[in-house]
């Protein structure tokens, strides 16, 4: 399989993101987020993150057609720069799902490999080799481009990429959704969403947090930004009463800290994990205060 260059990879990032809002229609619905939007969009990054997370403000109206859509615009795009798009796959998530749970939670997960335009021509009619010959997207072939549908998106970000016109979350919305995130794994949330399994450790959401807020000079207090929590929180049913057991899983997301330490970027100064929890729990200490 081939390993593109940091360089190559982040331009296949940007190239998909180009895709997915070269279309006018989805242009107005999806809002890239998380990762890539800081690193991107924003130029604030500790780590390599290789997935596309997008925000749908509703629903799609008919899925197949938007599967179908999006394949071909991703096609259209990486052809244009001497790639190839197989394996396209776009599935709803998570499935099975309730009607009740579906009309606030869940999303789109979609997949492809891509092959430059020679090995393509080479093994077209060669599916298992493509695969084995698939451009490497960090550790594995496979690009995902996950889609969460019913977000609050008011507040998002206009700008410009590669002369297309984009919408992204502004550092403060990555923020307050990274801190609903971590609310998101603990176990009183899990009847909200009928989860029965224990929640994920997130300790890169403590460091993103903390490199947003420092670098941006973010202030929760203020009443524009304490609503926009109070939004994204409500929107998904999670109690902002969670802020304050944070500190209760310290330990849980204290193990996942290697995981960051291992995509850290080059040149980051990666501090101890104990600062950026820390960071955190002072940050949202008045904001606990007011959820009581």
């Amino acid at each position: 399989m081939s390993k593109p260059t940091p360089e190559l990879l982040t331009q296949i990032k940007r190239w998909a993101v180009q895709a997915l809002f070269s279309d006018d229609a989805l242009m107005n619905q999806l809002v890239l987020k998380g990762g890539n939007a800081m690193a991107l969009v924003h130029k604030i990054s500790s780590r390599a993150s290789v997935d596309l997370d997008f925000s749908l403000g509703g629903d799609f109206a008919n899925f197949p057609a938007v599967a179908t859509r999006l394949e071909q615009l991703l096609a259209e795009t990486f052809r244009a720069n001497g790639f190839e798009v197989f394996d396209f796959r776009m599935q709803e998530k998570p499935k099975p799902i309730s009607l009740e749970l579906a009309s606030f939670w869940g999303g789109y997960d979609v997949e492809f490999k891509l092959s430059d335009a020679a090995t393509f021509a080479k093994h077209a009619s060669n599916l298992e080799q493509l695969r084995r010959t698939a451009v490497m997207l960090g550790k594995r072939a496979t690009f995902e481009i996950d889609i969460s549908r019913f977000e609050y998106t008011e507040g998002k970000q206009a700008t410009d990429m590669d002369g297309l016109r984009i919408f992204v979350y502004s550092p403060l919305m990555i923020v307050c959704e990274k801190l609903r995130a971590i609310c998101q794994q603990m176990p009183d949330y899990g009847p909200i969403i009928k989860r029965d399994r224990p929640g994920g450790a997130r300790a890169r959401d403590f460091v993103d947090i903390h490199l947003l807020a420092t670098e941006c000079k973010l202030d929760l207090q203020d009443e524009s930004a304490q609503n926009l929590l109070r939004e994204m929180f409500a929107i998904k049913r999670v109690p902002l009463a969670l802020l304050g057991q944070i500190e209760q899983h310290r330990d849980t997301h204290r193990a996942d800290f290697p995981s960051v330490q291992s995509t850290v970027s080059a040149g980051f100064k990666l501090e101890n994990f104990d600062t950026y929890f820390d960071f955190v729990l002072a940050l949202v200490a008045p904001l606990t205060l007011k959820a009581q």
